[in-house]
């Protein structure tokens, strides 16, 4: 992708902040009384509404998260790590977790990455016969844990260490991504490997999903409806104090957009 043509281009940051004060778009009256605690999930999510308002006025976001691992950059110069947290893999299956039949794909390009699949998703050859006799028996399929790992999002994908190494997925790569809970998005990729669907669980989960479609899908409708966010959620950041600016945001078709936005 020529940078011509790349998502991604972006003009140089102007600010320091995330979203310059001087352009929130506020509602005007008093602000409302706190119904609940401002918790460190809102501030996560008050970052993350930055971060979308930010790439949609053609800015770049910085780090919104006070733990960035050092992670080395796989995708572009310029990119900017933002945020890590701890997280989940899952993938819907049947069986024992614990026994992952081989799979001819995974995401991570290049030698090492293919090792990495390997050691994700493969492992077969060190299960014994009680563990694949006790899969077969379990013909439950639901969303089983795969493994434990340090999420770090960027501005151009996200990267998942175990104690197997790194893997790197990047936003170019993801067809599918939507939030199905708090912290928690299902993700399909693609490359030259194969493909790939999985649940993600951390709590910069969102910042995957709303930097994929703002970039790639910017009708997504979790996007235009606000719906990745509580319902409630805008008045309840305004009550304290935590005003967004959500001018720049997709909308419904039509113009139309959430009662709940600002």
């Amino acid at each position: 992708m020529t940078s011509e043509s790349s998502p991604f281009q972006q003009s140089a940051p102007n600010t320091r902040e995330i979203v310059p004060q001087n352009s929130l778009d506020l509602t005007t009256g008093p602000r409302p009384i706190p119904q609940r605690p401002w918790t460190s999930q809102d501030f996560v999510w008050w970052n993350t509404a930055g971060v979308l308002t930010s790439i949609r006025q053609g800015q770049r976001p910085h780090p919104v998260s006070p733990v960035v691992d050092p992670v080395r950059r796989a995708f572009s110069p310029d990119e900017v790590m933002l945020g890590t947290c701890d997280a989940q893999m899952l993938m819907w299956r049947k069986g024992n977790a614990e026994y992952n039949p081989s799979r001819g794909f995974f995401l991570a390009g290049g030698p090492v990455g293919l090792a990495l699949t390997a050691a994700f998703f493969g492992g077969q050859a060190a299960m014994n016969k009680k563990k694949k006799k006790a899969a077969e028996q379990d013909a439950v399929e639901k969303w089983r844990h795969l493994a434990y790992a340090r999420l770090t999002v960027s501005t151009h994908g996200l990267y998942l260490a175990t104690g197997e190494g790194i893997m790197s997925v990047s936003f170019n790569d993801i067809q599918e991504c939507h939030v199905t809970g708090p912290g928690e998005i299902i993700i399909a990729a693609a490359n030259a490997h194969g493909s790939a669907r999985w649940m993600l669980r951390g709590q910069w989960a969102e910042l995957v999903m709303v930097q994929w479609a703002a970039h790639f899908l910017p009708d997504h409708p979790q996007l235009t409806t606000r719906s990745w966010l509580p319902g409630d959620w805008f008045l309840h950041a305004r009550a304290y104090g935590y005003d967004v600016d959500t001018r720049s945001w997709p909308r419904l078709p039509g113009g139309g957009q959430s009662s709940i936005t600002m």
